[in-house]
């Protein structure tokens, strides 16, 4: 079997191994999104950064070598999948090359699915948090006798600001 094709397959494998790794960081991701629980979602938070990093140098790995083995091959296709790189390899080393792309293929579906379902939770939180912070904002009150300096306060309405009371009891 070709060194780099070996090579192809370890970065696969390593690949795989961060997407897992992945998961289980999405899935403590799940159990933190919560108001109550800061501390730990900004660590998970943290803990994802690192694997998008490491995924992205492993992607990169992959990229190159799937290059350099599509030269070596002599195809002319430089984006070439390693499906596609699997069909010009021999027997075994086919079998290899598409058992590890499909089971990368499956884990990073899972992940897409579970980042998506994550992402959807947070947005719902988001909003909540927003709509309290709007209904928290209209139900202040301003009881202040004197203006800060610089605002001018038209007397057009209650909705504009104006009419209000001095005190609160007559």
């Amino acid at each position: 079997m070709n060194v780099k094709i070996v090579e192809l397959l370890d970065v696969l494998d390593e690949e795989a191994a961060c997407y897992r790794n992945m998961q289980r960081v999405l899935t403590d991701e799940e159990a933190s999104i919560s108001l109550s629980r800061k501390e730990r979602f900004d660590q998970v938070q943290y803990e994802k950064e690192l694997l998008v990093a490491k995924l992205q140098r492993l992607e990169e790995k992959r990229k190159m070598l799937v290059g350099r083995l599509s030269e070596a091959y002599q195809t002319d296709d430089n984006a070439m999948t390693i499906s596609q790189l699997a069909h010009v390899v021999k027997a075994p080393t086919r079998h290899h090359l598409l058992a590890c792309a499909s089971r990368l293929r499956s884990i990073i579906g899972d992940v897409h699915e579970k980042n998506r379902h994550n992402q959807l939770m947070i947005n719902q939180y988001l909003d909540l948090i927003n709509g309290s912070l709007k209904l928290l904002t209209n139900l202040i009150e301003d009881n202040s006798v004197y203006q800060k300096p610089g605002t001018h306060q038209t007397s057009v309405g209650y909705q504009a600001g104006g009419g209000r009371f001095i005190c609160g009891t007559v």
